[in-house]
């Protein structure tokens, strides 16, 4: 039975017989509760047809190379499979440019339902709250559980998102992975067996505890880190400490990795001093002074600052702040040691 569907573009990418055409087709992407189902069209016609089952699958929102893409600025998404016969399969999931046709916010809903099949229902244990107060609370025992990914309000922003929850035996949804302040992996015992599981320090019920969650199956716990890398990109630096058994991950983390050094590494030492600078509260009027630099050429680099997008005109005369971009560079600065505060 159809869980949704929705128009899309796509393109099967094989290792097999070393092949790595792309041939793009339209289709009618169909979800089921044990897999997709791409129809072909022609013409507006259903020609033939595909079924992928979810039992193949050994990696979803992986990255598509931007020779596969069929237009780099629309949203891509890429799913492998292991296919008897076939081997390695990489699927890629995108949508057309003709919006009568083709829709952009279905689409994105599309991929999320995908998460939801793969996640929902899937068996883990919680030891909620084993640590409050900076002391093992005795009372908190191992829970069989179950995880939903459900539309919840944040206890610490107020906000309400959509993320990945427990659902304890009596059905009650525990936001375990809102309002995360760390995570690791750690080594604990389960009714007598140790076991690794997830360590999550998160504030819940108006104080900051740490929870164990055991996820026993391998591929559910990295659809969880898909999903939490896609759609929490915030969570980054968590999900990278979970993810050391999937080298996959590891070596997509270490990708970006390197690219952020490469664009910090673009900045010169007087960019860096005056975010700094700036980013610690100092008056733009008075960095010239502050890095002996005359006022015109302050200027000049503002104006080179402001081409990267680093910097924003606040006042005419050059009144600047820090953009977005521009306190992500300071952090990501701070975080790889390459200026002190």
């Amino acid at each position: 039975m159809a869980v949704t569907e929705t128009r899309v573009k796509v393109a099967i990418v094989s290792s097999w017989r070393g092949s790595r055409e792309v041939k793009w087709k339209d289709a009618i992407g169909v979800i089921q509760n044990d897999g997709i189902t791409l129809k072909y069209l022609r013409m507006g016609e259903v020609i033939g047809e595909d079924t992928f089952s979810f039992s193949s699958l050994s990696d979803l929102s992986v990255n598509v190379p931007d020779n596969y893409k069929l237009n780099p600025e629309k949203e891509h998404f890429g799913m492998k499979f292991y296919i008897p016969g076939r081997g390695e399969l990489m699927l890629i999931l995108t949508i057309g440019d003709n919006l009568l046709i083709y829709d952009e916010k279905k689409f994105r809903e599309f991929i999320h339902t995908i998460f939801e099949v793969l996640i929902n229902g899937k068996a883990v244990k919680l030891l909620l709250a084993r640590i409050k107060g900076g002391a093992i609370n005795m009372e908190s025992k191992w829970e069989d559980g179950s995880l939903r990914i459900v539309s919840i309000k944040s206890a610490k922003k107020g906000t309400t998102e959509r993320n990945i929850v427990v659902l304890d035996s009596t059905k009650k949804p525990i936001p375990i992975f809102s309002d995360v302040e760390d995570m690791d992996v750690e080594e604990i015992d389960m009714d007598g067996k140790k076991v690794e599981a997830w360590k999550i320090k998160h504030f819940y019920v108006n104080e900051t505890i740490t929870s164990y969650l055991y996820i026993p199956e391998k591929k559910t716990r990295l659809y969880v880190l898909r999903y939490l890398i896609r759609y929490i990109p915030g969570y980054f630096e968590f999900v990278r400490k979970l993810s050391k058994e999937f080298p996959v991950l590891q070596a997509e983390f270490k990708e970006v990795i390197e690219k952020e050094l490469k664009e910090l590494e673009s900045l010169d030492e007087m960019e860096k001093q005056i975010l700094m600078a700036l980013y610690s509260g100092l008056n733009p009027l008075e960095v010239h002074q502050f890095l002996g630099l005359d006022e015109r050429e302050i200027e000049e680099i503002y104006d080179r600052m402001i081409d990267k997008g680093l910097l924003k005109i606040v006042m005419i005369r050059k009144v600047v702040d820090l953009t977005r971009e521009g306190r992500k560079i300071v952090n990501k600065l701070i975080e790889y040691g390459l200026v002190a505060m």
